[in-house]
């Protein structure tokens, strides 16, 4: 009887044993999982951090980069409009010196003004042409517009200074006459308040405070 008493004690010690290592081994690999959990939260949360951190570093310099491309855009379109008003105001001065109704002593004579009008224009178009792209639709519409319109007024009187006075018959001589008033009329008048428009649609491009557009209609004007 001692020897199984010896076997089966020999036995029932081991599994207790082998319970007990069962229970150190299971908390063991508790303790494990949840430092390895904790530890692997841990990471995550610092990658995730540092991409949170890279992705804000590349939107800011997106957004950084954008404002200077805006800034270059701004500065060359207040360029642009700068140039092409100075164009403007010289054109228009020299059509209305052609289409004045008084001369002045040493003036050069109406066929010169005329020329140089029209080189004028040639020169304020040639240059808007070239920079519409800064400008938006509406506007070239309306400067291209006006354009067209102070030329028309120019050729339609410089058609009458290729002749004599003593030439024209009387019929024609009413007519040079009439073309004239007109044209001086719309380049006084009416071409001023298209150009103070324009003055206005400059200015809010620049951001500048400006009066109410006005809407103008100059003969000839559909």
């Amino acid at each position: 009887m001692e020897t199984w008493q010896t076997i089966l004690l020999a036995f029932g010690g081991n599994a207790a044993l082998l319970a007990v290592l069962g229970v150190i081994g299971k908390s063991l690999l508790d303790k494990l999982i949840v430092r390895d959990t904790k530890q692997f939260e841990s990471d995550l949360k610092a990658k995730s951090d540092a991409a949170i951190e890279r992705l804000k570093n590349e939107l800011q310099l997106k957004t950084i980069e954008h404002q200077v491309r805006f800034s270059r855009l701004h500065e060359k379109r207040a360029a642009v409009i700068a140039e092409l008003y100075g164009f403007l105001v010289e054109a228009l001065w020299d059509a209305e010196s052609f289409l004045s109704l008084m001369e002045w002593a040493g003036e050069p004579n109406k066929n010169e003004k005329h020329q140089i009008a029209m080189n004028k224009l040639a020169d304020l178009y040639r240059y808007f042409d070239k920079h519409r792209i800064y400008l938006p639709t509406e506007l070239c519409s309306s400067l291209e517009q006006l354009i067209r319109e102070v030329r028309a007024l120019v050729i339609n009187l410089g058609v009458y200074f290729n002749f004599h006075e003593d030439s024209l018959n009387e019929h024609t001589r009413q007519e040079k006459y009439k073309i004239w008033n007109a044209g001086w009329e719309a380049i006084k008048n009416q071409v001023p308040l298209a150009r103070l428009s324009l003055e206005n649609e400059f200015r809010s491009l620049l951001g500048a405070a400006s009066n109410p557009v006005v809407e103008v209609n100059i003969p000839g004007k559909n």
